[in-house]
């Protein structure tokens, strides 16, 4: 496994806030969707027995639930594994904001080339560096075949 993979699926409570609200205005949005269809199908029809309308509505909008039970499990797992692109630096981030303040050295933030927040990085990076050259011993020498790096990189 390269070390720029990240093993976790959830890895910050920000993709479950994200999702909680995604899934939220899912549910208004079919919740509405399928009043107003049945509202429909009750005006065009007339008075008549609502539940018999209701099963037909169903049965007729049948294609249209199975796309939703095919597509929305999928659009969800796209949308965790696109949060990782966002959340995973910001853990790096704040793992090595954590570290500096604890006074443990700390290597170069490295991130994923489809990463967000690489112009972030960039200035973390010179910002220890610029420490490192004023005398604060905030890196640790590089050394690629540690384990501690491929275990951060990971999360």
């Amino acid at each position: 496994m390269s070390n720029e993979q990240r093993t976790k699926v959830w890895v910050d409570s920000f993709q479950t806030k994200l999702t909680l609200r995604i899934a939220g205005y899912l549910v208004l949005f079919l919740f509405v969707l399928f009043n107003f269809l049945f509202g429909w199908r009750m005006w065009q029809e007339g008075p008549g027995n609502p539940a018999e309308q209701f099963v037909r509505l169903l049965r007729d909008y049948l294609p249209v639930w199975i796309c939703l039970l095919t597509l929305v499990p999928v659009i969800g797992w796209d949308a965790i594994r696109f949060t990782h692109r966002l959340v995973g630096p910001m853990a790096r981030f704040r793992q090595t904001i954590q570290d500096v303040a604890n006074g443990e050295p700390v290597r170069p933030i490295k991130l994923r080339p489809d990463d967000y927040l690489t112009d972030l990085r960039d200035e973390v990076n010179q910002m220890l560096e610029s420490l490192q050259r004023r005398g604060l011993h905030v890196l640790k020498p590089v050394d690629p075949s540690s384990e501690e790096d491929s275990q951060r990189t990971s999360a």
